[in-house]
C-alpha cells in the first residue's frame, strides 16, 4: 500500500497551509514496516523550509527518522522554519512553494509519499509579490460584492463585507469592542473572521499589514490600497480641516485593473481618502491641533511595546487597562488613534472606518504588535492578570471579563445600542477546516489570549506574523 503524508490528519489540498505553529503530521504507511525519513525541499527560489517535531513540544530538526510498524498510523509535528535574515522570515511568498517528501530509510532515493506546503502567515503589506497583492484584492472585492469571476454576485456594496463586518463595526456596539483591553482581544477575533472568509475565495490569502511607523512606498499605490492626495498635518492650516465622515475628501485612485476602483459600500461608490502625510515617503503621523494636548502623533514599535511596563524589566509588562492610562493597552490611543487620524476620510471615524479596507491592514499591524508584546514578555496564559485584567464578574462591564462571549458572533444584543447581530454573523464565527473551532461558532474573549496555543493547543487561531516567531520567553520572567 502506499504511503501518505496528511497535514492536521486531513487529505484535502486546503491542509497544507501551516504558519510557525507546530501542527500534527499524520504518516500513514499501510501495510509496511519500516523507519521513514521526511525531509522538505523547496521549490526554485523560494527559501521556504519545513521543520519536524517527535511531539509538539520537542526540539524542532531539519529531517526526521520515524519508526513505523505495519499498518500503524502516527502522528509526528511540522511547522514553517522561522528564519530571520530570509524574506518574510523564511515564509512562503504567496502559493505552496515547499514540500515534505518521504523515504525509506534503507532507499534514500526514491521518493514513496510527498504533500505540498505554504508557510502561510501575515505579511508585511509593503513586501507582498504581485501576486500576493492580486489575490488579496481578489478575494476582497468578492466580499464586497464586486464581480471578479464567472460566479454571481450581489454587486458592488451589497457582499457579507458590508452586510456584516460593516455593520458589526458601528457606533451601537462601540463599548463592546474599544475603550478597554478587551479592544485588542475584540479585534483580534474580527480580522480573523474575515481573513477565514479571504481564504475560502484564495486559500492563500492572509490578512497583509501596514506597518505605520514605517513609509510604504508600495501600499499607497494605483495597483494596491490607493493613491491619495497629501493635506496638511495641522488642522489649523489652509485646507487642513478634520473631514469626520469623508463627504468633502476626494477620492483614492485605482488604476482600472484594481477591483478596488469599483469598491462600494451599499449604494456609496469609491473610497474617499486623503493623507497628513507623505504616503509613499513617510510613516503616518497623526495630527496636530494646537494646545498643550495638540500633537497626537504615531508611536513607534519600540515606544509602543514600552506602553506595557516591561522595560527594563520584563516583570512588570502587562496589558494594563486603557480606561486607567495604564499599560500596553495605551496602544488604543495611540499609535491605533494617531493611525487612523492620519487621514481625512472614512477611516478615522469608528462608526465608518471599515468602509475603508485599509482599515484591516491597519488593525492588522495592531494585532501584530499585541502579538510582540505578548512574545516578548510570555502574555499568553489566560488566568494571569498581566495578560488580561479583568478575570472576575465585578471587576468590569459583563462584555470585557475573560469569559465573555463577544458580540456580534453570541447572539446577544450591543452594547450600548442594543443592536442584534448583522447580516449572518449570529452564532455564525467563519469555520475552519484545519484547526479547533470555537464552541456553537460563538468566540469568547479568552480564545483571543493565546493565539499559538502555547498553554491550550486547542486554542491555536491558525495564523501567525511574518516577524513573530513561534517562541516566547521563560516563564520564569513573568
Amino acid at each position: 500500500m502506499s504511503v501518505s503524508l496528511q497535514p492536521y490528519g486531513s487529505a484535502s489540498p486546503h491542509s497544507g497551509y501551516i504558519a510557525w505553529t507546530p501542527v500534527p503530521l499524520v504518516i500513514d504507511t499501510g501495510g509496511t514496516a519500516g523507519i521513514l525519513r521526511l525531509t522538505s525541499r523547496s521549490a526554485a527560489g523560494s527559501v521556504a523550509k519545513v521543520v519536524f517535531l517527535q511531539a509538539r513540544d520537542q526540539p524542532p530538526q531539519p529531517q526526521i527518522d520515524v519508526q513505523l510498524q505495519a499498518g500503524q498510523k502516527k502522528t509526528i509535528f511540522i511547522a514553517g522554519a522561522f528564519q530571520p535574515n530570509e524574506r518574510h522570515k523564511g515564509a512562503s511568498a504567496d502559493s505552496k512553494d515547499v514540500t515534505i517528501e518521504a523515504r525509506w530509510a534503507e532507499d534514500s532515493a526514491t521518493v514513496v509519499a510527498s504533500v505540498d506546503i505554504m508557510i502561510r502567515v501575515r505579511r508585511n503589506a509593503n513586501e507582498l509579490s504581485a501576486k500576493a497583492r492580486e489575490d488579496f484584492l481578489f478575494a476582497l472585492a468578492k466580499l464586497n460584492g464586486i464581480r471578479v469571476d464567472a460566479d454571481a454576485t450581489p454587486g458592488p456594496g451589497r457582499g457579507i463585507y458590508v452586510s456584516d463586518f460593516v455593520a458589526a463595526h458601528v457606533s451601537g456596539a462601540n463599548t463592546s469592542e474599544h475603550g478597554d483591553s478587551h479592544f485588542l482581544a475584540w479585534h483580534r477575533i474580527y480580522l480573523l473572521d474575515l481573513e477565514r472568509l479571504l481564504q475560502g475565495v484564495r486559500p492563500t490569502v492572509t490578512l497583509p499589514y501596514w506597518r505605520f511607523d514605517q513609509a510604504a512606498p508600495n501600499v499607497f499605490t494605483e495597483d494596491f490600497m490607493g493613491a491619495m492626495d497629501q493635506i496638511p498635518r495641522d488642522v489649523t492650516a489652509p485646507g487642513g480641516g478634520f473631514d469626520p465622515g469623508g463627504f468633502n475628501t476626494p477620492l483614492a485612485r485605482f488604476a482600472l485593473n484594481n477591483p478596488l476602483s469599483r469598491w462600494q459600500i451599499n449604494d456609496l461608490q469609491g473610497i474617499a481618502r486623503a493623507a497628513r502625510f507623505a504616503p509613499r515617503n513617510d510613516p503616518a503621523n497623526g495630527l496636530f491641533q494646537p494646545g498643550p494636548n495638540g500633537d497626537f502623533g504615531v508611536l513607534d514599535q519600540d515606544a509602543t511595546l514600552a506602553l506595557g511596563g516591561g522595560v527594563p524589566d520584563p516583570k512588570q509588562a502587562f496589558l494594563g487597562s486603557s480606561n486607567l492610562g495604564t499599560g500596553f493597552a495605551r496602544m488604543e490611543g495611540t499609535p491605533h488613534g494617531a493611525a487612523h487620524v492620519s487621514f481625512n476620510g472614512r477611516i478615522n471615524q469608528v462608526p465608518v472606518a471599515p468602509q475603508d479596507p485599509l482599515f484591516f491592514l491597519l488593525h492588522c499591524n495592531v494585532d501584530r504588535l499585541w502579538a510582540v508584546f505578548q512574545t516578548a514578555y510570555d502574555r499568553f496564559k489566560q488566568s494571569d492578570v498581566k495578560t488580561y485584567p479583568y478575570q472576575h464578574a465585578g471587576d468590569a462591564d459583563p462584555w470585557e471579563i475573560i469569559n465573555a462571549g463577544l458580540w456580534p458572533w453570541d447572539g446577544s444584543r450591543s452594547h450600548p445600542g442594543n443592536l442584534l447581530p448583522p447580516g449572518t454573523r449570529q452564532e455564525n464565527f467563519t469555520r475552519s477546516g484545519l484547526v479547533t473551532n470555537f464552541p456553537s461558532n460563538s468566540p469568547q474573549l479568552l480564545h483571543a489570549i493565546d493565539p499559538y496555543g502555547y498553554n491550550n493547543p486547542s486554542h491555536y487561531l491558525g495564523f501567525g506574523y511574518d516577524d513573530v516567531p513561534y517562541d516566547h520567553v521563560d516563564a520564569a520572567t513573568s
